[in-house]
């Protein structure tokens, strides 16, 4: 009877430990609607849990391993080019510094936002292209390297309840991203079949022009870039209840 008793007690604080281990104390949850303990949160995230932080759910965040992302833009745009990224790492938001944030209070069905800034943000991986940028034609499969320098991001999306068994949790809908880089540097490999000067040429064009450039691309760059934040914000959310991540 004593073994029983004792394999009982065990099982029991095991469970215990189970239980207590699903919610983290660190970092600790904010007040409602805090802004200041809010960014520091996100900041505390990004910086020190960028391998992942299981216990909210969150993904590897540095780098922030991109799928695809297919742009497309027709013979009406000065940019008139099909510019493929495959298996691409977005590297620098372990360094983001938060500015502003908005919502986050008692009332989850309304519209949320955040507001950070990033002095580096590198997109590297593999890349198609072919067609012309502005008066000049383009072509060419390799590596790239997309950087965009002290660039302003904001992300905003509106909270929608969904209820369970255990809670009403927070789905992010309605998602939308701005990113205003304060410049671009544009590293094609292999252009033209791997021409060397074609190559060097090309890559000093669009560095001269990333401002055109990249007015023509963003709303499909940003909507692309919105898709994967959203899918990461939700994840993090799925993990509990809404509450759960506040105090009052």
């Amino acid at each position: 009877m004593f073994e029983i008793n004792k394999i009982i007690l065990t099982l029991l604080s095991l469970l215990a430990l189970e239980v207590m281990a699903k919610f983290p104390t660190d970092p600790k949850p904010c007040k409602y609607g805090d802004k200041t303990c809010i960014m520091s949160t996100i900041e505390y995230l990004m910086q020190e849990k960028s391998q992942g932080f299981a216990s909210l759910n969150l993904v590897k965040t540095e780098p922030l391993k991109v799928a695809k992302i297919v742009i497309k833009q027709g013979a009406e745009s000065p940019v008139n080019i099909d510019l493929t990224f495959t298996n691409n790492d977005l590297v620098g938001f372990s360094k983001i510094k938060m500015v502003d944030v908005k919502g986050f209070g008692k009332n989850l069905a309304t519209k949320h936002e955040l507001y950070c800034t990033a002095s580096t943000l590198s997109l590297i991986g593999d890349y198609s292209i072919k067609g012309r940028v502005l008066v000049l034609p383009i072509t060419g499969t390799g590596i790239s390297n997309i950087t965009m320098v002290d660039s302003k991001i904001r992300i905003q999306f509106v909270g929608s309840p969904a209820e369970k068994s255990d809670g009403v949790y927070m789905d992010i809908k309605s998602v939308r991203m701005s990113v205003e880089p304060g410049k671009m540097i544009f590293n094609f490999g292999n252009l033209f079949n791997g021409d060397k000067i074609l190559g060097e040429t090309m890559n000093a064009f669009l560095n001269e022009n990333w401002k055109e450039i990249y007015q023509e691309v963003r709303a499909t760059f940003t909507k692309a870039f919105a898709q994967i934040f959203s899918s990461v914000i939700n994840t993090v959310f799925s993990k509990y209840p809404y509450e759960k991540y506040f105090t009052e």
